[in-house]
């Protein structure tokens, strides 16, 4: 960076020499003209009056003529001796002129070889503590100074940090305001500061107020028009130094290369820095954390898992036609998908699947990534996290195996008690309240059935052994049979129940009995928690390749804080526990499973105090999920 520096410096300095040489003629070609001028005018007065004595016959005319031009070859003499005396001192003054220049030219050459020699030592330096102690003895000897010192900018606190120094002993890590000092002055102004006398400067920073600092030149130290800090170089007290602008410009032109060399080695540092804590997190992590270069389709491994598989000697995919051919062939296509249609939307990468373990057997894992992009927008590298999740899912399915066993062996007696008492209730005379006992135990039983039905079609839908029978339907007719079903309780709550739906909708393939289930129980809780004269609209559409099926209540609404859980399994919001204090916790977890089943999606809005809305899609296409 100094070479194409110094090679301006000189053509500038060399143009503007030729250019001067060009435009007039220095005092002494001119003096050495006039003198030029007036000998030869002398000469040739000499020589008319010479050629008069010769020629003229009378002596009265001749000796006019010889006395004229004798006088006036005089004058020309003397007036060329004078120009000779004072072309010789201007000759003498340039001389020591042209000596003294040539001396400031040699001080000069040597300052910027100097400045070179001291450029490249800084050039060549990456780590930055090294580096700033280069800079500090490179500056300090460029100007034979007694100290230096480094400000760095901090732009996370917009203040400086007395990175290093050297000479007077300044607290090194300190923090320095930007509105005060030498340094927060040059920061602001971007300009150099030269300071004949620091302690008569009015805004000295606390930290160094007391040091020993008699004059001190501080210049910015910028970067691409950034500022990366200040570089400051001090004298003594008790010293007569006092520096001046040359050495100002000397020192900024070093302090400029410096500040480039400074930022590399900080990003440096950053990236090295981050590079460590990625690999400490990656080696304490359980799961195996991996640089996927899609580039070159290759693959790096970290972590205490991949550890621990390269010592069992167990083979893992190093690239992406081996990570393929190692999925299980039921969630090929899945996976697929889904890893393509990241690298082109640039949505996480979030998805479990089965993978060989080498051995015959299959393990179920959490693959979880993020790509990195070029400027182009175009995925170049994977960083992803890989999770053993075996053990996980087989500790759910044995829950819901267990669910499963339970709910069995709790139907058929369940079922026997309810029959007995509608038997009891058909054929025994029993006093009134008998009746009232044995109709509440009738309606406890039901709750018990309701309850065990939704636990075994949760358990068949999570296990996917629940058998589906696809076949188009008229989504609106059923809605609207449901809606009929549920009338007396709308009629005895007076409230207001629509179905809007256009004529001609497309009809979805979905297991009618399956998407039934779904409708009531949304619509149920809709009329439950609605109050009474309360409004409730469903609204039927078609659109985005599918069916768009919602319902919008003035109901109770549901908490913020209890959207994020409103679909999982046994969870009920806080403000529906004050309303009805019976229910299971399955309804809208069941209404996730089965639109999810057919491929579909559902999710709520709702206001606390306002109401909800509650809607779910399914796909037209007939295919198996």
């Amino acid at each position: 960076m100094a070479v194409p520096l110094l090679r301006a410096l000189f053509r500038s300095d060399s143009a503007s020499a030729e250019t001067s040489a060009e435009s007039s003629p220095s005092p002494v070609e001119a003096l050495c003209r006039v003198f030029c001028v007036l000998a030869a005018g002398a000469l040739l007065s000499i020589l008319v009056s010479a050629g008069v004595c010769a020629l003229m016959p009378g002596p009265d005319g001749r000796g006019r003529l010889v006395l004229a031009f004798g006088l006036i070859g005089l004058l020309l003499l003397a007036g060329a001796v004078y120009s000779g005396l004072r072309m010789v001192r201007q000759a003498l003054l340039d001389s020591r002129q042209n000596s003294e220049c040539l001396l400031e030219a040699k001080q000069r050459a040597l300052e910027l070889a100097a400045l070179y020699d001291t450029s490249h030592d800084v050039s060549v330096q990456y780590e930055l503590s090294t580096l700033l102690q280069t800079i500090l003895e490179r500056a300090k000897n460029l100007l034979s100074a007694a100290g230096c010192a480094i400000f760095l900018y901090d732009s996370e606190h917009h203040d400086f940090e007395i990175a290093a120094e050297v000479g007077v002993g300044m607290p090194v890590g300190s923090h320095l305001p930007m509105d005060r000092g030498p340094a927060g002055h040059v920061a602001r102004t971007r300009e150099p500061l030269i300071l004949k006398d620091y302690g008569s400067w009015p805004d000295r920073s606390e930290y160094i107020r007391k040091l020993p600092i008699k004059s001190t030149v501080l210049v910015p130290m910028m970067r691409g028009g950034e500022l990366v800090g200040v570089l400051g170089v001090h004298e003594l007290v008790g010293t007569s130094r006092e520096f001046n602008e040359a050495d100002a410009r000397l020192l900024s032109l070093f302090a400029d290369n410096a500040a480039s060399a400074v930022r590399v080695a900080r990003l440096l540092e950053a990236v090295r820095d981050s590079e460590e804590r990625f690999r400490i997190a990656a080696r304490c992590a359980s799961d195996i954390v991996y640089d996927w270069d899609l580039a070159d389709d290759s693959v790096v491994f970290f972590g205490a898992r991949y550890d621990q598989l390269r010592a069992e000697n167990q083979t893992v995919a190093r690239t992406r036609q081996e990570f393929w051919d190692t999925l299980h062939p039921d969630d090929l296509k899945r996976v697929r998908k889904a890893f393509h249609g990241h690298l082109e939307s640039g949505t996480l990468f979030s998805e479990e699947y089965r993978i060989s373990d080498g051995k015959g057997s299959y393990l179920v894992v959490s693959d979880r990534a993020m790509a990195i992009r070029n400027q182009k927008g175009k995925a170049v590298r994977l960083i992803g996290a890989v999770t053993d999740i075996t053990e996980r899912k087989r500790a759910e399915q044995m829950k819901t195996d267990f669910v499963s066993f339970v709910t069995h062996q709790l139907r058929t007696p369940l079922s026997g008690v309810k029959w007995m008492l509608e038997l009891a209730m058909e054929t025994l005379d029993n006093p009134e309240e008998m009746q009232s006992f044995v109709r509440d135990a009738r309606i406890s039983t039901d709750r018990l059935i309701g309850l065990v039905n939704d636990l075994l079609d949760v358990s068949r839908l999570e296990r996917g052994s629940l058998k589906v029978a696809r076949r188009p339907i008229d989504l609106a007719g059923l809605t609207r049979e449901v809606v009929a079903e549920l009338d007396p309780l709308v009629k005895d709550k007076r409230q207001r129940f629509s179905v809007l739906a256009p004529e001609g909708l497309p009809e979805p393939w979905v297991d009618p009995q399956l998407i039934r289930q779904a409708v009531l129980n949304l619509i149920a809780n809709a009329v439950k928690y609605t109050p009474e004269e309360g409004e409730i609209r469903v609204r039927i559409e078609a659109g985005d390749g599918g069916l768009r099926w919602e319902i919008r209540d003035t109901g109770i609404g549901i908490p913020p804080a209890d959207m994020r859980k409103l679909f999982e399994k046994f969870y009920r919001a806080g403000n529906v526990l004050a309303v009805e204090t019976e229910g299971t916790g399955l309804g809208l977890y069941l209404v996730r499973l089965i639109v999810e089943r057919f491929g579909g999606k559902v999710w709520c809005e709702s206001e606390e105090g306002v109401g909800s809305t509650f809607m779910f899609t399914l796909p037209l296409e007939n295919g198996e999920v």
